[in-house]
């Protein structure tokens, strides 16, 4: 008596054929794997990670990042010239022993842009006007003393 199976019993699939095999042949043969990949670019060896690769930068490429970023070049700028990612900066600025930046406006800025919102601009006015974040602008009117307009329409004048 013969028995018909059907045709999902009788081909075992790729994977399920791939694990038979590797079962089968034994987990030996294959030798410690090495660290170091011998890969390399332009900017250094380069270090394998499953989520993405990282270039490690050499001593003087540090060195010349810390000395960019201590002339007061823009950290997204660093970024792209480096390919580093920019939380990377400020790491390697304090490793070097330097000082970081301080994010923000300086008392100048601040005054100015609290004056063009005090003059009846909107936060996202100054902000484009001064080539600055609106979240800026709000925080320099806050930090000068300044009184934060209810959102929405402001009330027109009657001119009657």
């Amino acid at each position: 008596m013969l028995v018909d199976l059907p045709k999902r019993f009788s081909n075992t699939r790729p994977a399920l054929k791939s694990l038979i095999r590797r079962v089968l042949k034994g987990s030996e043969g294959r030798g410690p794997r090495s660290r170091n990949s011998g890969r390399r670019d332009a900017r250094g060896p380069v270090v394998k990670n499953p989520a993405k690769s990282q270039t490690r930068l050499t001593p003087e490429r540090r060195a010349a990042l810390v000395f960019d970023y201590e002339a007061g070049m823009p950290v997204k700028a660093i970024s792209a010239n480096y390919g580093v990612h920019r939380s990377t900066i400020p790491a390697l600025v304090r490793r070097a022993g330097a000082e970081v930046r301080v994010a923000g406006l300086d008392a100048e800025e601040r005054a100015r842009a609290s004056a063009l919102y005090g003059s009846g601009m909107t936060l996202v006015q100054v902000a484009r006007h001064m080539g600055i974040g609106d979240e800026a602008v709000r925080q320099a009117v806050l930090d000068e003393g300044g009184q934060l307009r209810a959102r929405g329409r402001r009330p027109r004048k009657n001119t009657h």
